[in-house]
């Protein structure tokens, strides 16, 4: 009998160690995300403030208790807002970091370079800043809460053709600055001059006296950083040239060079396109928690939104998920958003990842960019 009770005694304590526990606490562990942005460089100006956004609107979704009761965190890496960094940093990401979501990049070149890395490796890549139209096709696991520039490029276009019959363009070579440029070429029926310049080019006076012995009409400047943009009006000054200008959104939203030119900027007509973010208590709230963290406004208050948005999307479909690593089920169920409740209002995706944001025409009317009347 002592035999027999001690076997069952034995057989019932290994029964008991090896069955699940049905009070075994759900894993608090963080869900990790990469992000990539320019932190450093020309472009740092915006991509520092999209780290500062992403990073307290990560506060805000942990303290309302994460993803699923798992804390939300974002593993930064420098794009330098070139393709050659970005490629590197999802690499280090991905095999280093092991994450299988990255955030970013934030200009299109950065995304663009991460793209052929994170879709061999089937990892989410999705922008809350890139608008290049080459990004509508960069792959199946790419998406962006941020518009394409097919509508920037075609409502200047638009708006050239009904006033100007010869037009000069200065055009960093970017990813985002050609992408703009050649959708402008598209649809634009006069005639362009054309001068492209490197980022590394810092003289613009020999490009600018030769566009202004063409005679043009008007005169469209597309620089992929606010840097850029202040040199180019400097050297416009100096050269006394007026003319009619054109300008894309990267350019409008940097109002500090804006006002710092406006007497250049009010004698010529200047038109914008940009995408503007409407007024939403939710975005107005959190410019206010920033301003109090950083000390001022976010410099572009539209790629707050865009960058919002995404963060946001991004959580809620990680979640219904369940498990970040399942990059298919996210991709597939990105696909499915559909009037997703945004600040930019009721975001979907297409079937290239592209989000419903559209770009409108501006102008400067000495202290700010208005609608433009039709």
């Amino acid at each position: 009998k002592l035999l027999v009770l001690g076997v069952t005694l034995f057989l019932t304590a290994c029964a008991n160690t090896s069955a699940p526990s049905d009070t075994a606490e759900p894993t608090t562990e963080p869900i990790q995300i990469g992000a990539i942005m320019p932190l450093s460089g020309d472009g740092a100006s915006y991509g520092i403030m999209g780290q500062n956004v992403a990073n307290l609107r990560v506060e805000e979704i942990n303290a309302e208790g994460g993803i699923n009761g798992r804390p939300l965190e974002i593993i930064w890496e420098d794009g330098k807002c070139t393709p050659k960094d970005a490629s590197l940093a999802a690499q280090k990401l991905i095999g280093v970091d092991k994450v299988s979501v990255i955030f970013g990049g934030f200009c299109s070149g950065e995304t663009l370079g991460a793209a052929p890395i994170t879709e061999k490796k089937k990892v989410i890549l999705f922008s809350g800043g890139s608008s290049s139209p080459e990004i509508t096709n960069a792959g199946d696991f790419v998406f962006r809460s941020a518009p394409s520039d097919s509508s920037q490029g075609k409502i200047l276009a638009q708006y050239a053709n009904k006033n100007f019959q010869k037009i000069g363009m200065i055009t960093e070579q970017t990813d985002y600055a050609i992408g703009i440029a050649n959708t402008f070429e598209k649809y634009f029926t006069g005639k362009i001059i054309r001068e492209n310049h490197l980022s590394t080019e810092s003289d613009f006076k020999t490009r600018i006296t030769k566009l202004k012995s063409a005679n043009p009409d008007g005169l469209l400047l597309i620089p992929q950083t606010p840097p850029k943009f202040e040199i180019l009006l400097k050297q416009l000054q100096e050269q006394k040239w007026s003319t009619p200008l054109l300008i894309n959104e990267v350019a409008a939203g940097n109002m500090k060079s804006i006002l710092k030119f406006k007497s250049l900027l009010t004698t010529n007509k200047t038109i914008s396109a940009n995408f503007v973010a409407p007024d939403n208590p939710k975005l107005s709230a959190f410019v206010q928690k920033y301003k109090q963290r950083f000390g001022k406004n976010p410099e572009y208050e539209n790629y707050t939104a865009t960058i919002i948005d995404g963060i946001d999307i991004l959580v809620k479909v990680i979640g219904e998920v369940g498990d970040v690593t399942q990059t298919e089920k996210i991709r597939d169920a990105l696909y499915a958003t559909k009037d997703y409740e945004g600040i930019f209002g009721k975001l979907s995706f297409d079937k290239n990842g592209d989000v419903n944001i559209t770009h409108s025409l501006f102008e400067f009317d000495g202290e700010k960019f208005i609608p433009l009347k039709k």
